[in-house]
């Protein structure tokens, strides 16, 4: 079985609730994508995915698509 894959994204454009919604439903129902947590308060979008479905690449770019700048969060943080 493949293993999955969690990866974090830096939104400091994000600044409201309406914000974290738009996000949410961005990358809700995208295959390979098994759960979005959203948090306003600092700013980070968590994704746990499947990367024989999808790359993390395109997680990234379809939030760029849904209006924000997302930059990868480092690791370890």
């Amino acid at each position: 079985m493949m293993q999955k894959e969690v990866r974090e994204w830096l939104v400091s454009d994000m600044s409201c609730e309406g914000c974290v919604q738009a996000i949410q439903r961005s990358l809700s129902g995208l295959a390979g994508v098994e759960q979005v947590a959203v948090h306003l308060d600092t700013k980070r979008v968590r994704v746990r995915f499947d990367p024989a479905q999808i790359q993390e690449d395109a997680i990234q770019q379809r939030i760029e698509q849904a209006g924000f700048s997302p930059q990868p969060a480092p690791s370890g943080e």
